[in-house]
Formats: C-alpha cells, sequence, structure tokens
C-alpha cells in the first residue's frame, strides 16, 4: 500500500470512528471501524505489512484513549498478521464468507483482553461480557466490513490497497 494512504488513515482513524460511528451505535454497541480497516488492509497485502499496520493503528488507539500503552497494539498487530495470512491464501476477497473470519478474529481479541483484565484486575463479567457485548459488536464489526468492501469495490478504491504483485509471504 502507498504509505501516504496509511498516515491518512493512522491520522482519520480516531475522528471517523469517534463520531461517524456515533449515530450507528445500537444499545452502546458501535462497529470497530479501525478493525474493519485492518482486517481489509490484511486482506489485501499481506501479514507482514497487515501486521505493520496493526501495530500502528492499535498505538494510535491506545494513545487516544489513553490506555495501556500497547496493548491494542499487540492485538491489532496479531489480527492482522492474521487477516494478512488469510488474505495471501484466498482468491476472492468479496466473498462474504471472509466477513465470517473478521467475526472470529474480533471474538478472539475481546476474549484475549477480557481474560488480560480478568488476570490483572480480578474478578470481570466474563460470559456476561462474551454474550452482551463482544458477540454482538463482532457481528456488527463483520457487517460494516462487509459494506465497507462492497463501497469500496464499486468506487474503485481498492487499487489504492492493493499489492502491486501477487506473492507468497510467508
Amino acid at each position: 500500500m502507498k504509505s501516504y494512504v496509511y498516515a491518512v488513515i493512522l491520522v482519520l482513524i480516531i475522528p471517523f470512528q469517534s463520531t461517524l460511528l456515533s449515530p450507528l451505535s445500537i444499545f452502546g454497541i458501535k462497529p470497530d471501524l479501525s478493525l474493519a480497516l485492518l482486517f481489509i488492509i490484511g486482506l489485501l497485502t499481506g501479514p507482514v505489512e497487515a501486521a505493520l499496520v496493526g501495530i500502528s493503528i492499535g498505538l494510535v488507539l491506545d494513545i487516544g484513549s489513553a490506555s495501556l500503552l500497547g496493548f491494542s497494539g499487540l492485538t491489532r498487530g496479531l489480527v492482522g498478521f492474521g487477516a494478512g495470512l488469510l488474505g495471501s491464501r484466498v482468491l476472492d476477497i468479496f466473498n462474504p464468507v471472509l466477513v465470517l473470519f473478521l467475526t472470529i478474529f474480533s471474538l478472539a481479541e475481546g476474549i484475549f483482553i477480557s481474560l488480560f483484565l480478568q488476570a490483572t484486575y480480578g474478578e470481570v463479567p466474563f460470559f456476561t461480557m462474551i454474550v452482551g457485548r463482544l458477540v454482538p459488536q463482532a457481528i456488527y464489526t463483520s457487517v460494516l466490513c462487509f459494506f465497507l468492501l462492497r463501497f469500496a469495490n464499486r468506487r474503485d478504491i481498492l487499487h489504492l490497497l492493493k499489492r502491486r504483485n501477487i506473492q507468497k509471504e510467508l
């Protein structure tokens, strides 16, 4: 991907996520734009580049939310790496079944964060959080990603994100 596209994403991800997605909140649950965008980048670029983008996006989110610095960078880097591996193995990135993998990645990230919170802060309502918050947010993020892919395909935006040559990574 071109470096100016990454710079624009890193600068605008927090304002877009906080202002544009606030009206889309359903019962206090908003889709995660940064995770959906990272999944699309992973499908288009490859595991190494997607992992680096995931770490960068996670660090920007950590700085913007004043949370534990580097933790979102770690989890988003792992999600980017997984999406990049998936993207290097599929032929049709517009297949709706791929969005199911984003649901799985989102749930895995949420469960990892919940387990970390439970290990460090003590009692966290783990199962209530999974059923009441993580599963709906994962599904909502996947739906957002599906519509982003469709929009980007119709507007021919994906040429900004696609890798120049198809190669096997890792």
